[in-house]
């Protein structure tokens, strides 16, 4: 089985503007509201590629009720665990071409109990073999150490973990020892402590972070694709070259691929272009089609490796 774990998800409303000023009042041609949060957005892309997942998460007030709903309406299964207060709106103002503006809210605080119940959630399902996907912000009032617990739980369950976050929970995260590692440039950096801004200091990056911490890392670059290194060695993927609508949610889109491939038994190189092919194809329509394979497998066979 698959899970995604979101402990600060949030109702994504995107408002599609002629184009943003700043000033004048603004007038929407497009209104969408989806059920967001990166974990979610994994769940969501993980069941276009038909992979059946579990989508965890905090939830509070009618915002959290909604989300529950909404992603049990599109046939996700669901386990939340409900605390005080009210799950989060994020919004983003885009234009057409995908130029954005977002903000994100802080989320619904959660007590200790309230973490401890979402370990002893986990503990109650944990089984050897099955992936978690441990995404985004932490929600206030959980420690930084939260995301570390989860992956020593899972690990010594038998399962297997993906990290996707950033400052203290991702530093804490990986002391843990996750299997997969995805951190973007900026995440990166604050990982090694320099800049990672050319391919040859996003390789160095993800070679240290590799073997400092004896994790497999896949180094999102945006449109440049993904840097893969593991103790073995390190790899670039480029994707082709698209017309992209927006890059909201290709990060995500990539975690699905990628856990999508692994869960299959293929190695980190394999799963990486699949990922980044996923990714891809998210980002052209800002969805997966209907029928994603045809434009998956398309863009796969396009990708190249790039020296490293």
């Amino acid at each position: 089985m698959l899970y995604t774990l979101s402990t600060n998800p949030a109702l994504d409303l995107t408002l599609t503007v002629p184009q943003i000023h700043l000033g004048p009042v603004l007038r929407a041609v497009e209104v969408r509201r989806e059920w967001g949060g990166k974990g979610f957005n994994v769940s969501r892309t993980l069941q276009g590629l038909g992979a059946q997942n579990v989508a965890m998460a905090f939830a509070a007030g009618h915002t959290g009720r909604a989300l529950e709903e909404g992603l049990q309406e599109t046939g996700i299964l669901t386990d939340f665990i409900y605390v005080p207060g009210e799950t989060r709106t994020n919004v983003v103002i885009t234009e057409p071409d995908g130029r954005h503006i977002k903000v994100n809210q802080p989320g619904a605080a959660v007590s200790e109990n309230d973490c401890a119940a979402f370990l002893q959630r986990v503990a109650s399902l944990a089984q050897p073999g099955d992936y978690w996907i441990i995404t985004g912000s932490l929600p206030p009032g959980a420690g930084a150490g939260f995301y570390a617990d989860l992956i020593r739980l899972v690990r010594n369950a038998g399962g297997h973990t993906l990290l996707d976050s950033s400052g203290s929970a991702l530093l804490a995260g990986l002391e843990a020892c996750p299997d997969l590692v995805k951190p973007n440039q900026v995440e990166a950096e604050q990982v090694v402590g320099y800049p990672v801004t050319t391919d040859a200091e996003a390789a160095a990056a993800a070679g240290e972070i590799a073997s400092r911490y004896g994790v497999e890392v896949a180094l999102s670059l945006g449109k440049e694709g993904v840097l893969l290194a593991n103790s073995t060695g390190k790899r670039h993927v480029r994707p082709p070259v698209v017309k992209v609508r927006t890059a909201v949610g290709a990060g995500d889109a990539l975690v699905a691929g990628l856990v999508w491939a692994l869960s299959r038994g293929l190695d980190l190189w394999s799963a990486g272009r699949w990922g980044v092919a996923v990714a891809t194809t998210h980002a052209i329509d800002d969805q997966l089609p209907a029928e994603p394979w045809p434009a998956v497998e398309d863009i796969f066979r396009r990708c190249e490796w790039v020296s490293c």
